[in-house]
């Protein structure tokens, strides 16, 4: 009996997140993008010129970056299924991981980072590095996800937070991070591991969060922190970056003490010129350049914006498979 109701409570929850609200604030009744169109930043199809960056969004946290010689990418979640199928173990959906890798070019890609091992980050990232023969960084859990996809040990690297890796013109700095606050039933496995192998068909609550990390990402002389949705105290005093892509998954659930808390110990020490936010988008529905937002989006948007406005920081949205590209000349984003 056990196997059966546990998939329904955790589908139920999920849909509790994303479509209630918590500590008194008040019901948000949509998470309309559009109502964000100021905000979105101009779709980048030029060619990449010296110390350019261009990064697309792939929904979620996935994101790809590309230099024009190297790409690497943060997190790997192009499946999506949808809530209905959580109720069942669930696999790798190839035909929609061809495609995304396909419209998005990937096609130079050395190095795939994953940020934790949930499902929403890690559940394609072994297809993924089969498919282009790049290399996995993550934690010793997302390491039992690449071997439960017959990832052999010299495609993989165990990270630890402090280390730097170099990937060709990149460098990518593992930080200590945490997951976004916990909601019992669905992701309350914090600091729980993946201690075995882990094959597909799973449970999505066979993804165990496995740590929790930060990136920051350094091209030339210029730097990208990429945010988990969550803190620890004074973690990033010695941080600096020009863009921030920043986790705002259930920032609109939270207290307006954590908001104000998240956003001090992020924006307010790196002190970024742009802000895109990232797993703003509802990830049970396929990925595409129409991407819906979750319920809680709207308060998200609208707490970010209101500071970052008094702070005179840039905010920036970027949809489905949107490319922008950074630094250098040809940057898509307002310069000083």
């Amino acid at each position: 009996m056990r196997s059966v109701t546990t998939p329904f409570l955790t589908i139920a929850l999920f849909v509790s997140l994303f479509a209630a609200v918590s500590d008194g604030q008040e019901r948000v009744a949509s998470s309309d993008i559009n109502r964000y169109r100021p905000y979105f930043i101009k779709q980048s199809d030029g060619d990449l010129k010296k110390d350019s960056i261009k990064v697309t969004f792939l929904g979620a946290t996935t994101l790809l970056f590309d230099d024009g010689e190297s790409q690497l990418m943060l997190d790997g979640f192009f499946s999506r299924p949808s809530l209905i199928s959580l109720i069942k173990n669930i696999e790798t959906d190839t035909k929609a991981v061809d495609a995304a890798l396909k419209r998005a070019k990937v096609d130079r890609l050395k190095a795939l980072f994953v940020a934790h091992s949930h499902y929403d980050h890690a559940f394609d990232v072994a297809y993924v590095i089969q498919k282009t023969k790049a290399k996995l960084y993550g934690s010793s859990s997302t390491l039992n996800v690449g071997r439960g996809g017959d990832l052999k040990d010299d495609q993989m690297v165990l990270f630890e937070a402090g280390k730097e890796f170099k990937v060709d013109q990149f460098s990518v700095t593992v930080l200590n991070s945490k997951h976004s606050p916990p909601i019992k039933g669905i992701n309350d496995d914090l600091g729980q591991m993946i201690d075995k192998p882990l094959r597909q068909p799973a449970s999505a609550r066979d993804y165990k969060e496995g740590g929790t990390y930060d990136f920051l990402i350094k091209h030339g002389d210029k730097a990208i922190l990429v945010n988990s949705s969550n803190y620890f105290q004074d973690a990033l005093n010695d941080v600096r970056a020009d863009v921030v892509f920043l986790g705002t998954g259930s920032l609109g659930n939270q207290t307006k003490a954590f908001q104000d808390a998240f956003y001090n110990q992020t924006i307010m020490k790196v002190r970024p010129k742009l802000v895109i936010p990232i797993h703003w988008d509802n990830f049970f529905r396929p990925l595409s350049d129409q991407l819906e937002g979750m319920d809680n989006m709207n308060a998200s948007f609208d707490f970010l914006l209101d500071r970052l406005k008094t702070d005179k920081i840039e905010f920036g949205i970027l949809q489905g498979y949107q490319s922008v590209r950074l630094f250098g000349k040809e940057s898509d984003v307002k310069k000083d």
